[in-house]
This record gives C-alpha cells, sequence and structure tokens, in this order.
C-alpha cells in the first residue's frame, strides 16, 4: 500500500496529513511541489513509521496531473510483493480517518474497482459502483482523497493542469472497472479552494480545464 501526498507551503497541515495515513501504508511518497522553505523527510515524524521519501518537483505553475503522474510512475517501477498493489492520493489538507484505506480497499476488491473513495459529506450508504460518466456531483471521486488499483496502469490527463482532471481520471476509472464510493470514513478537505480563489493565475486554468475537459469527455458534468 503506498500513498502520494501533493504539498506546497502548507508545512502543518502537511505532518497531520502524513501522520494519519502512515499508520495505514506501507510506504508514503511526499512531493512538495515548490514550497519554501523545501520540505524536508527529517521534518515530518510519520515518515518514521513507514518507507518514505519526499520528491521535489518545483515546476511551476503546478500541473496536478503531472505531479499524480510522476508519484504513479514512481511507485510502478518499484518492485511489489503483492498483487493488486493500492495508491492513496491525497492533498496536503486532507485528514483520513483511521481505517479509511482499509475500508476503500476492502469495497475495491469486492467490486472490481479501478478506483475508490469515501462520500465526503459524511452521508451513510451500502458501497456504490459507478462504470460511466454521470453529472452527478455529489457522487463523484474527490480529487483530495482517492486510491487507486496501481495494476490498471491508470494516469492523470495532463492537458488538464489545475481542475477536472480528478473527474477526468474517475471517468477513466469507471471506464477500467468502475469507481466505488464507500458511504462511511469521510474526508475533509480543510482549505477547498485556497489556491484556486488566492492565485489569479490558477483561477483562470480552472477555466481552460473546464474547457478541455467538454473537448474530451464530450459534456461538462456541472
Amino acid at each position: 500500500r503506498f500513498a502520494i501526498i501533493l504539498t506546497h507551503n502548507r508545512p502543518q497541515l502537511l505532518k497531520e496529513c502524513v501522520a494519519a495515513v502512515a499508520p495505514q501504508c506501507d510506504t508514503v511518497i511526499v512531493i512538495d511541489n515548490a514550497s519554501d522553505p523545501p520540505v524536508r523527510a527529517q521534518d515530518l515524524p510519520g515518515l518514521g513509521q513507514v518507507a518514505g521519501c519526499v520528491l521535489g518537483i518545483p515546476d511551476q505553475p503546478p500541473n496536478l496531473a503531472a505531479l499524480w503522474n510522476r508519484g504513479f510512475d514512481l511507485i510502478a517501477g518499484m518492485d511489489h510483493d503483492t498483487d493488486p498493489y493500492w495508491i492513496a492520493v491525497l492533498c496536503d489538507d486532507a485528514l483520513i480517518p483511521d481505517g479509511w484505506y482499509q475500508a476503500v480497499v476492502d469495497a475495491m476488491t469486492a467490486t472490481g474497482a479501478a478506483a475508490g473513495c469515501s462520500n465526503p459529506f459524511g452521508h451513510l450508504h451500502e458501497p456504490r459502483l459507478k462504470t460511466a460518466p454521470d453529472s452527478d456531483i455529489m457522487g463523484r471521486m474527490p480529487g483530495w482523497a482517492f486510491i487507486l488499483d496501481g495494476t490498471k496502469g491508470l494516469r492523470a490527463d495532463e492537458t488538464m493542469k489545475w481542475w477536472f482532471s480528478d473527474t477526468s481520471l474517475d471517468f477513466t476509472a469507471r471506464q477500467a472497472g468502475g469507481m466505488v464510493m464507500i458511504g462511511s470514513h469521510p474526508v475533509p478537505n480543510r482549505l477547498p479552494n485556497d489556491f484556486t480563489n488566492s492565485k489569479p493565475e490558477l483561477a483562470e486554468q480552472a477555466g481552460r480545464d473546464r474547457q478541455r475537459f467538454a473537448e474530451v469527455w464530450g459534456f461538462v458534468p456541472w
């Protein structure tokens, strides 16, 4: 079990994110996107519990899909003791609860899904498997906390650099076996839209990404 955490200038939130996921997986990869000062592994006590590393990628403006793919490619090149293997993808402001990783993987295993997540709104329900794109915003895979079956070889579309790459990956996973959402273990997104609202260049990129999503999928779901 792997975890990839993307971070930028959120040292305290990153520590809390690492501390929450480390007991639930085997390897944690922190992708530091131009933090100032740079993230250091020795400043993340949670990394002492598992194998882990910090990968510095200072590319600006950020391309979230490209950063995810760097992590996926790194993990794909490693030796894996089990088949399948799992990759959790987290933003640094996500705080997963105890048991989240296992609960999502159990649902993915039971349904054969290529991706999985928990309902971010705390709505209780049985696992829901989706195998086709739709316009259900309440049932989409949240971009700040999800898990992929690494053996499926899924990659994010790097032409969507800031927004919509998560939903595009969700839809791709649905076509590769499904995306399952469990109705427990909600993961809060503690600073939603923080960078989008504070950096005009990212808000502008979000608009371009919306247009690109429509070109790829033929519609915009919301």
